[in-house]
């Protein structure tokens, strides 16, 4: 059995050095990454409450954090309240498939929220899918890295951009999954009111 070791003057550098710089991204990006998170909140639940859909979508680690959206969005974090509806794209992974786009046309409507998430990579998928739903004038919430270069282009005036800080896709990964606990936090709050001690 591996069990924690007592203080050791053992730390290797490569170890601690991802940690430190994750949490200092998150420092110094905290204000504004949460007041992007509150817009973002604010998209989902004028949709939600319309009686319209989000729908979420990534390829690789962005899978993933759809995936997470879209079951805090349908089970809450822990506070009674109705499913809300949420639904998680597959990408395409192979020709026998539907891609994202298809999905999106055949399941998205105009007032819709396209949730999707971009850690900077070329995103083919992603990025034919996100156009389709702008065709359908679905409100876009683009979680991206700084640079936005895939997804940042097709961002209107009325869309919400929650940039993630960060150089490396794992930090931008990891600042994401926290900030989808806010992001869910925030519109049960906007369904429940704020949540006392």
């Amino acid at each position: 059995m591996i069990r924690a070791m007592p203080d050791s003057h053992f730390q290797p550098a490569y170890l601690q050095q991802p940690l430190l710089e994750t949490a200092d991204w998150l420092y110094q990006s905290s204000e504004r990454l949460a007041q992007q998170l509150n817009y973002a909140a604010q998209a989902l639940m004028h949709t939600l409450t319309s009686g319209g859909t989000v729908l979420c979508a990534g390829e690789d680690e962005g899978a993933h954090l759809a995936r997470r959206a879209a079951m805090l969005l349908v089970q809450g974090q822990g506070r009674e309240r109705p499913p809300l509806a949420a639904v998680a794209l597959t990408p395409s992974g192979s020709p026998q498939q539907p891609t994202l786009a298809q999905q999106v046309r055949a399941l998205g409507h105009p007032g819709d929220v396209w949730l999707a998430f971009s850690l900077e990579r070329e995103d083919p998928d992603l990025l034919a899918a996100t156009d389709a739903a702008r065709e359908l004038d679905m409100t876009l919430v683009a979680f991206t890295g700084e640079a936005a270069r895939t997804l940042g282009p097709m961002l209107r005036d009325t869309d919400v951009w929650v940039p993630l800080p960060g150089t490396r896709a794992d930090t931008m990964f990891a600042t994401a999954w926290l900030a989808l606990s806010g992001l869910c936090a925030a519109v049960d709050n906007h369904l429940l009111g704020e949540e006392h001690p």
